[in-house]
């Protein structure tokens, strides 16, 4: 199982990097914008995307669009602090497996993720 974590906060990115791969064995590489996981798509593989909404260039949800577009079959997960209903509904309806909010308890929030990242990796829907 290896994911690719997209947020451009450097510091979230590294706790999310840590949480995930020392509590629940999940390996993980980082990016700090959508442009440059779109370049990681193109060359890696990955089992699942984790990308955070509120980015600077290119948000959560044209990034999404983006990789749909380019035909990218690939599970996608919206983990944002962004809480609004019609970012979630966007999300989606362009494709997003699951939508996750960054908020409480950090140990709930990425215990959470990675139950989502298990489901959308082991689901036998077609993405």
């Amino acid at each position: 199982m290896k994911i690719l974590l997209v947020d451009d906060d450097p510091l979230f990115l590294e706790l999310s990097k840590t949480f995930l791969e020392v509590f629940h064995n999940i390996a993980s590489d980082t990016v700090n914008s959508a442009r440059e996981a779109l370049q990681r798509l193109e060359k890696d593989s990955y089992d699942v995307v984790v990308s955070d909404y509120d980015m600077p260039f290119m948000d959560g949800i044209t990034f999404l669009k983006t990789i749909r577009d380019k035909r990218i079959n690939i599970p996608f997960i919206m983990f944002t602090g962004v809480g609004r209903e019609e970012i979630m509904n966007q999300a989606i309806e362009n494709g997003a497996n699951s939508f996750i909010q960054k908020i409480g308890d950090p140990k709930a929030q990425y215990s959470e993720l990675s139950k989502r990242i298990w489901q959308v990796t082991s689901s036998s829907v077609s993405y």
